[in-house]
C-alpha cells in the first residue's frame, strides 16, 4: 500500500495524514479480541492516577503474534518507508486505552522530545501510526493536533520533577497525566494562533500517521465510549539511538534495528484469536 503524491504532500505540509476505514472491521475485530487476551499487569503497563484503570500497554507485540504481524503489515511499513525515505525498524509499540469515564489527560507535548532526551535518538526521522480500535468521535477524547507544528523543530522544554523515586518512577513519568516534558501554554498559544487545532475523528479501522515533532494532546475522556488506539512508531534505519545515560527498558525502546519486511495483505487474518 503506497501513498499518493497528494497524500505525501499533505503529510509534509501538515505533519499528519488521516485515512479513514484503512483496516476492515474483520481485521479490527481480530485486534480487539487480541487486546482482551493481553495481560494487564505486564512490565510495560501504565495505570491512571486512580491506580486501577489501565492507561497504556507498552511492548505487548513481544508476546503477541497478532500484534507482531501488525507491525510488519505492508499497509503500515510501506507508507512509513515512503514518508521517511528509508527502510524502517520498530522504535516503539504501545496501546493507549483512554477508558470511558476514566481516561485522563495527555498534556501538550512533542514525542520526539522524549526520544531525544531520554534515548539519544539523533534525528526526528520517526513516524507514529495510530490505529483506531474504536470509533473516535468528538466526545471520547480525540487527539488534538496543531497542523504544521512539526516545522518548528524540537522545542526545548524543562523536565518536570518526578513524583516518585528510582528508575521505574522515572520512565513512568514519561507516560503519566503529569508528563515529564510538556509544551508551555505560550508555546501552544502561539502555534495555535497561526495554525489552528484539529481533532481527526473516524470509524474504527481508521489510521492516523503523524510526525514525531507535531504538537499534540488530548483531554480526559468523560464520555461513556472507550477510545483505544494502537500506536506504532517507526524510525529510519539510519536513525539509531545513541544512549546518553542508562537505557530505558526494552519494552519502551526496541533494540532490534533490523529493517522490517512488509507482510502480505491478509497477514492479520491468519491467526485464530477466538
Amino acid at each position: 500500500m503506497l501513498l499518493s503524491e497528494n497524500q505525501r504532500k499533505d503529510y509534509e505540509k501538515n505533519g499528519f495524514l488521516f485515512l479513514g476505514d484503512y483496516f476492515s472491521h474483520q481485521e479490527i475485530s481480530h485486534l480487539q479480541r487480541e487486546l482482551e487476551r493481553l495481560p494487564k499487569d505486564a512490565p510495560g503497563t501504565i495505570l491512571e492516577n486512580d491506580n486501577k484503570t489501565v492507561r497504556a500497554l507498552h511492548g505487548c507485540h513481544e508476546y503477541s503474534q497478532v500484534l507482531k504481524s501488525l507491525v510488519q503489515h505492508h499497509r503500515l511499513v510501506q507508507p512509513a518507508q515512503q514518508i521517511l525515505n528509508e527502510r524502517v525498524y520498530l522504535y516503539q509499540f504501545k496501546v493507549n486505552m483512554k477508558a470511558a469515564f476514566r481516561g485522563d489527560v495527555w498534556p501538550w507535548h512533542q514525542d520526539y522530545t522524549f526520544w531525544y532526551k531520554e534515548d539519544g535518538l539523533p534525528r526526528p526521522e520517526v513516524l507514529n501510526v495510530s490505529i483506531f480500535l474504536d470509533e473516535v468521535n468528538h466526545f471520547n477524547s480525540p487527539l488534538y493536533l496543531i497542523p504544521g507544528s512539526h516545522k518548528y523543530g524540537l522545542i526545548d522544554v524543562e523536565a518536570r520533577e518526578s513524583n516518585g523515586h528510582g528508575e521505574a518512577a522515572d520512565w513512568q513519568a514519561n507516560f503519566s497525566a503529569n508528563l515529564k516534558y510538556c509544551l508551555s501554554q505560550n508555546n501552544v498559544e502561539q502555534m495555535a494562533k497561526k495554525r489552528g487545532i484539529v481533532a481527526p475523528v473516524g470509524a474504527k479501522g481508521s489510521v492516523l500517521f503523524f510526525h514525531g515533532n507535531i504538537a499534540h494532546a488530548s483531554v480526559p475522556n468523560i464520555s461513556p465510549y472507550n477510545r483505544r488506539q494502537i500506536i506504532i512508531t517507526y524510525s529510519s534505519v539510519q536513525n539509531i539511538p545513541i544512549p546518553k545515560k542508562q537505557r530505558r527498558p526494552e519494552f519502551l525502546v526496541c533494540r532490534d534495528y533490523t529493517p522490517l519486511q512488509p507482510e502480505k495483505d491478509d497477514s492479520l487474518l491468519q491467526f485464530n484469536t477466538v
